[in-house]
């Protein structure tokens, strides 16, 4: 067996390299395995990764008080101690001493300990640096982020939080549970990383993907940095934690292109505002795993995304998709930092070249292709089906999955609603015209249509959220479901039932 100080020494130079590989040597000094937890985050490290669950259980069963316990792997002895905010769980194997069991847990934790406080000595320089890369990239500076992290990724989801006891605490519990992930190796840079890390070589040490941690004007804002497609979920989760753990209520924005930051920001803000304890963080979307692109394959998607948004130059598509989310040109316009003259310039061209953007068929399909991947390449869904072109356009969804998809969607309206919210649709969302097609006084049509998202569990202010419900009515669509359908007395639709 290996001395005591050899032991120490071997410590001590793994800690020197990294947090992980402190954990490593632990694990080895014992026999054993080791790992380091995060109350929020889970394993930050873990030797060997197979380990991470029995740590992180371990972590858990033993809640703030030192334990010994004769659980997990073999006949060994597990010892859980509290550091910096975290638990090191050690595992020995059946033949390590008690002793030096005590010896390598205590060793590990000082050494944990001043990594840590090295780490504190930069954290308050990068909170600042997070602080303005955040406003920076608001303003749409992306340019000029991109020059100070060495490359920035082309999409963003933001996540708004604010709320608890301590908001100053939450924000220092999130940073330390946040940034682990950031540690992954890959091509763009950012400047993140854990308390438990060692000093970086440069701002950003290749993060195949990045987290923006800010405290602005008292409120948490997570922006999390990724490719075009979707984020892997894992900052949604760790957000969605802290916000349990520390009493926060938050919105999260569908993922945009960098440019249209400022919107996805303004759109979190919108969802907060509709948390609340059993469900602190809500989706600026609201329909979550019954949106459309849950069941549309990413490549067709990209592909006929790619076909569709061809004719278009890169600010054309900016103004689009800002007018699109917006719905306001002069928000489109200080959001791209444009005069309105120019906005309205590049739309009239989109709208030439695209066929034109006054049907909300072709604004729902435009919805749904800026919300594409980008292209490579694909298979179709199969040759169409003989018959009136559908909705949805059978290169995308083959005709039977899209009408169960409709289907589940919108089962919680009846005909009247359908109907009602297919015109205001028609329409653009204009409520007085629909209201005057329907036979409806406004103030009517405006309460179905407020009962019609408490029963969908969704905002119709979202555009996509029109999008998914507008290419579903259309996907739904039969002869009877027109106004004239409607019962009607004296000319008037039918008062809805009192409990609408």
């Amino acid at each position: 067996m290996d001395s005591d100080g050899l032991v120490a020494r071997r410590l001590i130079e793994a800690a020197a390299r990294s947090g992980a590989s402190l954990i490593a040597e632990t694990a080895a000094a014992v026999s054993g395995w080791a790992v380091l937890v995060d109350p929020t985050a889970g394993a930050v490290y873990s030797s060997p990764e197979r380990a991470a669950a029995a740590g992180t259980s371990a972590a858990a069963g033993a809640g703030n008080t030192a334990a010994r316990a004769g659980e997990a792997d073999g006949d060994g002895d597990t010892t859980v101690r509290q550091v910096v905010g975290a638990a090191l769980v050690v595992h020995a194997g059946p033949d390590v001493s008690a002793r030096r069991v005590e010896l390598v847990t205590r060793t590990t934790a000082g050494l944990l300990e001043v990594r840590a406080r090295r780490a504190e000595e930069l954290t308050s320089a990068e909170m600042r640096l997070h602080a303005v890369l955040t406003r920076l990239l608001l303003r749409g500076e992306t340019r000029l982020v991109a020059e100070v992290v060495g490359g920035l990724t082309s999409h963003a989801t933001v996540y708004r939080l604010s709320g608890g006891a301590d908001p100053q605490a939450a924000y220092r519990a999130m940073w330390r549970a946040l940034l682990p992930t950031g540690t992954r190796p890959g091509p763009a840079l950012a400047p993140v990383r854990s308390i438990f890390a060692g000093p970086r070589k440069s701002i950003g040490q290749g993060l195949g993907a990045a987290t923006l941690i800010s405290l602005l004007d008292g409120e948490l804002v997570v922006v999390a940095l990724h490719d075009a497609a979707r984020d892997d979920g894992r900052v949604l989760r760790l957000v969605a934690r802290s916000a349990e753990r520390h009493g926060l209520l938050g919105g999260v924005a569908d993922p945009v292109p960098l440019d249209l930051l400022a919107a996805a920001f303004t759109e979190a803000g919108q969802a907060r505002a509709g948390a609340a304890v059993g469900r602190r963080l809500v989706p600026a979307a609201g329909l979550g795993d019954r949106a459309l692109l849950r069941i549309i394959p990413p490549d067709r998607l990209a592909a006929w995304a790619s076909s569709l948004l061809g004719p278009l130059t890169r600010p054309q598509r900016q103004a689009l998709e800002g007018w699109l989310r917006t719905g306001s040109v002069g928000a489109t316009a200080q959001m791209l930092g444009v005069s309105r003259g120019t906005t309205r310039a590049r739309l009239r061209t989109a709208g030439e070249r695209l066929g034109g953007l006054d049907t909300p068929l072709a604004l729902a399909r435009l919805s749904l292709a800026l919300r594409a991947p980008a292209a490579g390449p694909t298979e179709s869904a199969g040759p169409a089906d003989a018959g009136p072109p559908a909705a949805l356009p059978t290169e995308l969804v083959d005709a039977a999955s899209a009408r169960r998809w409709a289907t589940e969607l919108t089962e919680p309206l009846d005909t009247p609603q359908r109907i009602a919210l297919r015109v205001w649709f028609d329409h653009l969302g204009s409520i007085a015209p629909a209201a005057e097609e329907l036979g409806l006084h406004r103030t009517t049509l405006r309460r179905w249509l407020e009962e019609i998202g408490r029963l969908l569990d969704a905002d119709l202010s979202s555009a996509t959220v029109r999008a998914d419900l507008y290419l579903a009515l259309e996907t739904l669509a039969g002869p009877d479901d027109s106004p004239g359908a409607l019962p009607r007395r004296g000319g008037r639709t039918y008062q809805r039932p009192e409990y609408l």
